[in-house]
């Protein structure tokens, strides 16, 4: 179910793809308009956008939820309310916070110690770290070697395309680029977390939109304390008050975002975390390529090369598919091609299990249905 629509899942994939695809672009160049058109911008302007951030698309789900309750799961409240206490119901959503604020804070934070290229290199490799805390807390079966090998194509090519964009600083020295570093790959790990251990509560009958309402408006919570201590608050009031125009890219900021995360929430409902995160992956891709066509540059040979690593990591990813599928389907036709004792397997199915069936059809389906 996607916005109330009936749609079947390739669809409904691809729709939510496309919108996440959009919106993501869109968010991001109303981010660049607002530091390229005004100037002697606050230090805490970065976590005023955030703040804005957790509180519209807090607001944005609660609204979706009550104007829509069809898309919000029954079982949710039912099964939270049989949590025991207050805070059971929200700690998990406190470490989606956390999550969250890693991931953002602390890559926009290390651009201080280290080169913007490093940045994106460092971003665009979340695909394979997701894919393996996929596979180690149960969301996914085990992937092989030329899943991997495709991700890593993709991951590459990516980076590759991103990093001929990038203005970087000079003269960074080797203790700040390592503590740079040191926060790229803490914002990695939470990128990795993020989204498998999202897929994790909403498998819990909780729905996309109740998880983007709780985690954004603890996280709304936070940043407004931090922010008040530390006397941001006040210098960015006073700047959208000077400047009410800023305020106009605030909304769009957090209008755009909030499309783009719940498509993306969506996202990770439907079709898994490794998913949603290949195709945000692939929309870092796309939205260079838009750059490069809406804004003509010179094409370099590490573009080149760029394309042709994503072509082939998708190209792989589709032909492995397309071969283990195939190979499902012969393993069903052919009992040639089961394992060697399989047969035999079935012979004790057939002279000693159905005869147990029925001394124990009770006990039997007692199993199967728990």
């Amino acid at each position: 179910m996607t916005m109330g629509l009936k749609l079947g899942k390739p669809a409904e994939l691809a729709l939510l793809s496309f919108m996440f695809f959009s919106f993501m672009v869109a968010h991001e160049v109303v981010i660049e308009g607002m530091w390229e058109s005004f100037t002697h911008i606050p230090d805490g302007i970065a976590l005023y956008i955030t703040l804005f951030q957790f509180t519209f698309v807090g607001l944005g789900a609660l609204t979706v939820e009550a104007l829509l309750p069809s898309t919000s799961d029954s079982a949710s409240a039912g099964g939270e309310k049989r949590q025991i206490g207050f805070w059971m119901n929200w700690l998990p959503y406190l470490g989606l916070s956390v999550l969250v604020f890693m991931s953002t804070a602390l890559s926009n934070h290390a651009v201080h110690y280290v080169q913007y290229p490093v940045k994106v290199v460092f971003k665009s490799s979340k695909l394979m770290p997701t894919m393996l805390v996929s596979t180690c807390i149960g969301n996914s079966k085990a992937f092989g070697v030329v899943d991997y090998a495709a991700a890593l194509l993709l991951c590459i090519g990516t980076a590759g395309f991103a990093y001929g964009g990038g203005k970087g600083k000079e003269g960074i020295l080797l203790l700040e680029s390592i503590y740079g570093c040191g926060l790229l790959l803490l914002s990695v790990f939470a990128d990795a977390f993020l989204p498998n251990l999202q897929q994790k509560v909403m498998a819990k009958d909780v729905s996309p939109e109740r998880l983007m309402m709780k985690t954004n408006f603890i996280g709304a919570g936070i940043l407004l304390v931090a922010m008040a201590v530390t006397g941001h608050m006040f210098d960015c009031i006073d700047f959208s008050i000077r400047h009410p125009k800023a305020n106009i890219n605030l909304v769009l900021c957090a209008v755009t975002l909030f499309v783009a995360v719940f498509c993306m929430t969506r996202l990770v409902k439907t079709a898994g975390s490794v998913f949603s995160v290949t195709v945000a992956t692939l929309r870092k891709g796309a939205t260079v390529i838009m750059s490069y066509l809406i804004f003509p540059k010179e094409v370099s040979a590490l573009h080149v090369v760029s394309l042709i690593l994503v072509a082939s990591g998708l190209v792989l990813h589709e032909a492995h598919s397309q071969y283990e599928k195939a190979r499902q389907k012969e393993m069903k036709e052919d009992p040639g091609t089961r394992p060697a004792d399989e047969p035999q397997q079935m012979e004790k199915v057939e002279s000693g299990l159905l005869k147990t069936r029925s001394t124990s059809s009770t006990h039997m389906g007692d199993i199967v249905w728990k």
